[in-house]
């Protein structure tokens, strides 16, 4: 016979109350929103090996018309062009190169614009021409050169001189003259230079990355970014986004630089490091919007270009740490609520044992 008056047992009353943790489709939803924006902020670059049949890349650029990349060898007479998949042809065979120190392209009139520091001369191809593409003309230089850059609606290359501050005009005959010899440049090297399409030109110095604005008529010089803000020694190269920011590269650092009032100031707007053992040798801006650089060993091992890549610059986007934040903040937000529910329970269990 059942006894109706025995006392219930505590523990299939424990047993009854199953504390109800985050509820399932919560969690999944949490976790969702939080593997998507690490999938976001995860790394996607474009990387592109260089093939050991380059030796010694030097001089960089990118041909928006033929939608491949060119380069250059600082020891054989030969330029190439690499494709996406990283392919590399001969475009100019030229015993009369030697060593490069940058690489442009006038895309209007389809010129390959190339200086060379031994001998100091700037030479230009006819990139209409087969391969390996005929040379147009070759013009000797006053002294060893630095960057090349293009003003488009005249043909007019502008060549900056790397051991001095000097910037050259060369017509399109290929007829060289002195075009800026401004003393603000304290007689240090100028190895970039940028055409921006509001008629100046951007020069930056090679020692400190000090960041000039050239007035395209007078040669006139303003310095517009310096030393103090943050210095970017071994500059090689300067290029220009389509939403009129600089990258600037060089040495173990790329650096955007966004201009003011007309580039009359500048600030750096962001930085990106080369990992340890490695130096930008270029930078170049694909389509107007993706910043590429050529990056290379510091040290040449055994004589070769082991590791010699072209990588596209990634910049850390404030808006996708900002999201970051707040999903992290409503997790943790959701957990200290779940613990307070969990508290609750506990003791509604404790008060009716008691």
């Amino acid at each position: 016979m059942q006894n109706h008056d025995s006392p219930p047992n505590p523990n299939s009353r424990r047993q009854s109350y199953k504390p109800a943790g985050m509820s399932p489709s919560v969690l999944k939803l949490l976790i969702f929103l939080l593997s998507s924006i690490s999938s976001t902020l995860a790394s996607h670059r474009h990387i592109i090996t260089i093939p050991s049949t380059v030796p010694r890349p030097a001089g960089f650029t990118w041909d928006p018309t033929a939608q491949h990349f060119v380069v250059g060898s600082a020891s054989h007479p030969i330029i190439f062009s690499i494709s996406d998949a990283g392919v590399a042809e001969t475009i100019v065979s030229d015993p009369f190169i030697s060593s490069i120190s940058s690489i442009s392209i006038d895309k209007r009139r389809r010129r390959l614009l190339v200086a060379f520091s031994n001998p100091n001369t700037l030479t230009a191809y006819d990139l209409r021409s087969p391969r390996p593409h005929s040379r147009i003309f070759s013009s000797s230089l006053p002294a060893s050169p630095g960057g090349i850059a293009v003003d488009p609606a005249t043909g007019f290359i502008f060549v900056t001189g790397s051991d001095t501050g000097v910037i050259w005009r060369v017509d399109l005959e290929g007829i060289v003259s002195d075009f800026s010899k401004s003393a603000i440049y304290g007689g240090e090297g100028l190895v970039g230079v940028a055409h921006v399409r509001k008629g100046f030109l951007l020069v930056v110095q090679g020692k400190m990355g000090t960041v000039f604005k050239v007035d395209e008529e007078s040669g006139a010089a303003k310095e517009v970014i310096g030393t103090n803000g943050s210095p970017a020694p071994e500059v090689s190269g300067i290029a220009m986004m389509a939403d009129g920011a600089a990258v600037v590269a060089g040495g173990t650092g790329v650096r955007m630089v966004q201009g003011r009032d007309g580039w009359s100031e500048a600030a750096v707007t962001g930085e990106v490091k080369v990992g340890e053992g490695k130096k930008f040798e270029g930078v170049a801006v694909r389509e107007g919007k993706s910043a590429y650089v050529l990056v290379a060993p510091a040290k040449e091992v055994g004589g070769g270009d082991s590791g010699s890549r072209i990588e596209e610059v990634e910049w850390e986007e404030e808006g996708d740490l900002l999201v970051l934040m707040v999903l992290v903040g409503f997790g943790l937000a959701y957990f200290l609520y779940w613990r307070f529910q969990m508290r609750e329970l506990v003791s509604n269990m404790n008060k009716k044992r008691a």
